[in-house]
């Protein structure tokens, strides 16, 4: 058993040095359209996922509202019945807690490091020795 774990880390710290170059010279292959402006192809990997994080954000508050006035449609229509008015009130609770959520994730990011959610973060490219 200590023979095949000490092989299999061998091997693996063997050709590590591909796996680092490949994430280091990645090239996105498309721009991704929407947002504040439209991103370059080349522009990495970090304004991708600030893209994709911010229209997550939104795609939550927009769904949290959706069920909000969902919630809002069955609360009126439930007509007394004391299920469909906790059903209603149970969807309305779960929107905002939804929404509160994501509005947290927001707030963590802040926290740990405002770069994380503007839009000056730029991760450098690991310069491997030559």
């Amino acid at each position: 058993m200590f023979i095949i774990i000490g092989l299999s880390s061998l091997l693996l710290f063997l050709y590590m040095h591909t796996t680092t170059d490949a994430e280091t010279t990645y090239k996105l292959l498309a721009p991704l359209p929407g947002g504040a402006q439209e991103l370059p192809a080349d522009g990495g990997f970090s304004l991708y996922a600030k893209e994709v994080f911010w229209f997550l954000l939104s795609a939550a508050a927009v769904l949290a509202l959706v069920m909000l006035v969902i919630g809002g449609v069955e609360y009126v229509g439930s007509a007394g019945n004391t299920s469909l008015l906790g059903d209603a009130k149970a969807r309305m609770t779960n929107a905002l807690l939804g929404l509160l959520l994501a509005l947290t994730s927001w707030l963590i990011l802040n926290t740990i490091n405002p770069d994380l959610v503007d839009s000056s973060l730029v991760i450098p490219p690991i310069q491997l020795g030559q």
